[in-house]
């Protein structure tokens, strides 16, 4: 088990979804909704998944995923990211759920010039973290492509 995350860069609302007789999505490969997923995250980290409704069943133009880590990885590297600019940058992920929710791009965009303007520092942060610091800025790398794309009327989908 682990955190994996989909990214979905402009969203459009899909009108009439097709739905099974439990009323979940049919065309999951082609639609998402953010669900109860995002109800959780939101009624927890208010405002994080701003510019995306959770009732909403929404198709895409491009889309990204990747694994953040299993529990304990993710949280060994979100405490890196605090340690290393947590204090000025990025708390919109570092206080945010580490297996459930929804980021949309409202704070993504945020997120996004964040890990732009820190690009530089973090190659020199993750050669302090000896054999780790390739891993660490991997996924640095994979969080800033991710939070770049969900800022395009997209979302950041942890799951």
């Amino acid at each position: 088990m682990g955190l994996d995350i989909r990214v979905f860069k402009n969203l459009k609302v899909v009108e009439n979804p097709q739905l099974d007789e439990d009323g979940e999505i049919e065309n999951w490969e082609t639609e998402w909704t953010p669900g109860e997923s995002m109800k959780w995250s939101e009624e927890h980290f208010p405002g994080r998944g701003e510019g995306v409704d959770p009732d909403k069943v929404y198709t895409w133009e491009g889309t990204f995923s990747f694994r953040a880590g299993s529990y304990s990885g993710y949280g060994w590297w979100r405490r890196k990211l605090e340690e290393f600019k947590g204090d000025t940058a990025f708390q919109e992920l570092i206080n945010f759920a580490d297996n459930e929710g929804t980021i949309g791009p409202v704070v993504s965009k945020k997120l996004a010039k964040d890990f732009n303007e820190h690009a530089d520092s973090a190659r020199e942060f993750a050669k302090t973290l000896g054999d780790a610091g390739e891993v660490w800025l991997h996924l640095y790398n994979d969080w800033e492509k991710a939070f770049e794309m969900a800022s395009e009327n997209g979302a950041v989908d942890f799951y």
